[in-house]
């Protein structure tokens, strides 16, 4: 379900402009503790909110080295022109625990639906792999242009493949099981600057936005049913634009801009 933080000392770095919303961009300082010992025994223990972290776990799934994951450090159209293009995806970190939302809430079904990849993150299995599920949605979706489609040495083309023909639930089930996943998620654990955290004390969670058909599209595992298709992406404002003013209106706008957020882009890697 969820992921990131730990909590013995942090500092916020704070990025603040008129009238527009702050983001906080959260670095985790701790130190070694008996808690690592504890979260190692975990089989799927929480990620870091990091680029670099997220940009090893998309190139170990099979992604080309031509795209890399980094940090969008606000919403407004300043801000988001310093995003290297193409944007694949956006993943968003945002907090959950305890604000009441179900699990599995119904989305409207729609006619791109079936086209769309996407697992159910199944409670008591899956808890602490949403960052690892959002990074699957973001991939899986956009596998041709990412160099996975195809490619028999990609763990995600292989996931993929035997998947495709699966319900949510079963791909759910069979990532719970896929140990090629599983080991490059646990690798990643105690990578980044923060120290691991324990499942009980994870309050965060990861959702992925994607464009599927020129359609905008959220992929959440847990909070959603299946594919939640926003809207078609307007012409003169581009999948990036679009699904940063969605992200400000469902998630920002509801917690507050002193919400504590993470953003991340999946782009083409700059030279």
């Amino acid at each position: 379900m969820f992921y990131y933080l730990s909590v013995l000392r942090y500092c916020c770095e704070v990025l603040k402009l008129q009238h527009k919303v702050t983001f906080q961009i959260i670095i985790i300082m701790t130190e070694v503790t008996d808690t690592e010992t504890k979260v190692a025994g975990e089989r799927w223990a929480a990620l870091e909110a990091n680029p670099e972290v997220m940009t090893k776990l998309c190139h170990q799934l099979g992604v080309s080295a031509m795209f890399e994951v980094v940090d969008v450090w606000g919403l407004e159209p300043d801000l988001l022109g310093f995003v290297p293009q193409p944007v694949i995806a956006l993943i968003l970190l945002f907090p959950s625990k305890g604000q009441g939302q179900e699990r599995h809430a119904p989305v409207a079904d729609h006619p791109l639906s079936s086209k769309v990849y996407y697992l159910t993150q199944l409670k008591g299995h899956l808890d602490n792999a949403c960052g690892t599920i959002a990074m699957i949605h973001s991939v899986l979706n956009n596998r041709d242009m990412l160099g996975v489609s195809g490619n028999a040495e990609s763990v995600g083309e292989r996931f993929y493949q035997a998947t495709i023909n699966s319900g949510k639930d079963d791909r759910g089930k069979c990532l719970d099981t896929f140990d090629d996943i599983v080991n490059i998620h646990n690798k990643l654990v105690t990578q980044g600057q923060s120290g691991v955290v324990e499942s009980e004390k994870v309050s965060h969670h990861f959702v992925s936005l994607t464009a599927v058909e020129g359609h905008l599209v959220e992929l959440d595992g847990a909070y959603n049913s299946g594919p939640n298709i926003i809207e078609k992406i307007p012409e003169d404002a581009g999948f990036l634009n679009t699904a940063a003013k969605f992200v400000k209106e469902k998630y920002i706008n509801a917690q507050g801009a002193d919400g504590q957020f993470a953003l991340m882009a999946l782009t083409a890697k700059m030279d």
